[in-house]
């Protein structure tokens, strides 16, 4: 027709000026250092110095309390007598998590943009080795003789010989391994996942348990927690007879407009079986008119009878009386005495927390990583946006005492932005903060139901990336927020907060805040850039002119066309024959793809969970690119290709 025509002479126009200016040009190399951040335009010297503990682990005797600092990228010691910080060692770059060996000689730290493990001598307080683990390592834990690291973007968990650091073997978890723990003998792991698996279009999502056999080393159990995502924080009960996930319940599957029974997402934990093929129920930690957000840190009492439980969107914690737990359930044996029905009932009920909750505990910004000394007395809180750690008097459930870890006073432009995403007192009854859809500034991999744009049921959306994307406006699918100012302003109150939304200032200061995001170092790429055999193949697939036929290819037909470097978008909308029975758009904006393997699923409506099923599935017309000739070495070479950007 002559709009198609229309549109590829202009594309054509685009395409000559963007590939000659952006993309690599020797067809060899490509950008390992480009963040596509607005960073450098926000950032102070006092953002360098911020601290931000994430989490925290005692000795065997308690005297010493280890918190792990993901901005400075170090290893914090403290006197828990004298409560200060005796000492520091640097770790990798963006440490997450550390355990401490049984004997206390050493703490290892998981450093997840370094895809490594720092092993920390506590005599000489330094890093004595590095030992390579899988992809974005996160949580870790260990035992006398071996160390579980979970590998969040390889879907599995490393298990590292204590004494000679070697991997003996590498284990399958859920998608997204997050957090770990062991029982106090040592004969069970538990690992819990951030995301669902690949799961059929529109059907309710669920993360896995991880149960794995600490004497053996092999998976006793992949236990389905169902209709939850984000489970991060994960604890043993003392008698090694149920492992506890923090979680989040989603209701993505319902218009965002329902309220009655939990409006878009509730909060809670799950309660596993340690047997295999075991029961797993669910309780909500929210209120009927008050949520508690983001749930991270979760550990039990040593003598078992309460757990606590860190809600870091809304800074508070929750104490859950354990004896309350075994009613409501029934439990009895190590088993859950309630039936199938009413552990879905309890999932959604937002009316039976006070009996098992018997304590809120306020305490300072973002609570994360949580430690309880050996006799039960005190309770640690690493609070990452205040750069102290709190302690909790477990026999009043009263903050007693901070310990400041020296960062600095003054709160930044950037650092107030910080607060504001992951805040979800915004929110009506503190459902959601911006982190809750987007944990570490990524993705939930959930589709959503806004009820705009059309209505109930329809223009169902795919989340997207925080990370990289302050050069890639406009915003939203149907690319109608021409800023982040817009985005995070009226939008955001009134499709998700469901309130005023924030002050002039805070949308400024959070706006800021997303555009400073970086993107993550990619690990598919070498470090000088060069490109493998594969994606060298690929990037020839990618700027392909013609066919496996000689068939000459539209340029506005071509990968490169719409999604040129370093952004890969052109920042327009396109048909690119996508438009399904609930859309009532036909063009939809342009990815990015900058870490492209981070994000499924894919499509605006998040139809995909792999690259290969957008061309193979959903591109019968050759309309998203010219595909369909290609064979699978060439489209799998296309998708190494991609997965560099």
């Amino acid at each position: 027709t002559m709009m198609r025509h229309a549109r590829a002479v202009a594309l054509m126009l685009l395409a000559c000026t963007a590939v000659s200016a952006d993309r690599p040009t020797d067809g060899i190399r490509g950008d390992s250092t480009f963040d596509a951040s607005y960073r450098a335009r926000y950032v102070t010297h006092t953002d360098s110095l911020y601290k931000s503990p994430i989490n925290l682990a005692l000795s065997p005797d308690g005297r010493t309390l280890w918190a792990v600092c993901e901005r400075s990228a170090e290893l914090l010691r403290i006197d828990t007598r004298s409560r200060e910080v005796t000492g520091a060692v640097a770790v990798g770059r963006r440490p997450l998590d550390l355990a401490v060996c049984p004997t206390g000689e050493r703490v290892y730290v998981t450093n997840r943009w370094d895809n490594t493990l720092s092993v920390v001598n506590t005599s000489t307080l330094s890093a004595e080795r590095e030992l390579p683990t899988g992809n974005n390592p996160h949580g870790i834990v260990c035992d006398a003789a071996s160390v579980y690291v979970t590998n969040m973007a390889s879907d599995n968990v490393s298990v590292i010989d204590a004494a000679t650091g070697e991997t003996r073997v590498v284990l399958p978890t859920g998608h997204q391994p997050f957090d770990a723990a062991i029982t106090p003998d040592g004969s069970r792991v538990a690992v819990t996942s951030q995301l669902a698996p690949g799961i059929p279009f529109r059907t309710t999502p669920f993360t896995e348990i991880t149960l794995i056999d600490g004497r053996r080393h092999y998976v006793t159990d992949h236990r389905r927690a169902e209709n939850c995502v984000i489970q991060q924080g994960v604890t043993w009960t003392p008698d090694g007879a149920f492992a506890l996930a923090a979680t989040e319940i989603p209701r993505n599957l319902i218009p965002e407009t329902q309220i009655y029974q939990g409006w878009m997402v509730t909060f809670g934990i799950a309660v596993a079986e340690a047997r295999a093929g075991g029961t797993t129920a669910y309780l909500l930690i929210d209120d009927v008119n008050r949520y508690y957000a983001d749930p991270f840190g979760i550990v039990c009492s040593p003598d078992g009878k309460y757990v606590y439980v860190g809600s870091s969107g809304v800074d508070a914690i929750s104490v859950l009386d354990w004896e309350a737990i075994e009613r409501v359930l029934r439990i009895r044996d190590g088993r859950i005495g309630i039936p199938p029905d009413t552990i879905a009932t309890y999932a959604r009920h937002l009316g039976i927390s006070d009996q098992y909750v018997v304590a809120r505990i306020p305490v300072g910004k973002n609570p994360k990583g949580l430690a309880i000394s050996p006799d039960g007395r005190w309770l640690y809180v690493a609070q990452r946006l205040d750069d102290t750690i709190g302690i909790i008097d477990t026999r009043t459930n009263e903050l007693v005492d901070t310990i400041n870890l020296g960062g600095p006073d003054e709160v930044t432009h950037l650092r107030h932005g910080e607060y504001l995403f992951n805040y979800a007192s915004i929110s009506f009854q503190q459902q959601l903060s911006c982190n809750t859809c987007h944990p570490e500034n990524l993705v939930d991999g959930l589709i959503y139901d806004i009820a705009a744009d059309g209505g109930m049921g329809r223009n169902l959306v795919d989340n997207r990336t925080m990370r990289g994307v302050a050069m890639t406006a406009p915003f939203k699918w149907s690319a109608k927020n021409p800023t982040l100012e817009r985005q995070e302003g009226p939008r955001a109150a009134q499709l998700f907060f469901r309130s005023h939304g924030f002050e002039p200032d805070g949308v400024e200061a959070i706006s800021h805040f997303i555009e400073s995001l970086p993107l993550a170092p990619n690990h598919h790429l070498r470090a000088d850039g060069v490109l493998m055999p594969a994606q060298r193949r690929g990037q020839v697939q990618f700027e392909r002119s013609r066919t496996n036929t000689g068939e000459y290819i539209p340029i506005a037909n071509r990968c490169v066309t719409c999604h040129p470097a370093p952004l890969h978008t052109d920042r327009r909308k396109h048909d690119i024959g996508s438009q399904f029975p609930h859309d009532t758009n036909r063009d939809f904006d342009t990815p990015q793809l900058n870490r492209v393997y981070d994000t499924s699923p894919y499509l605006h409506d998040g139809r995909c969970w792999s690259l290969e099923e957008i061309w193979t599935v959903f591109n019968p017309d050759d309309l998203h690119g010219q595909t369909n000739d290609m064979t699978k070495e060439q489209l799998n070479d296309l998708i190494e290709y991609m997965k560099t950007f």
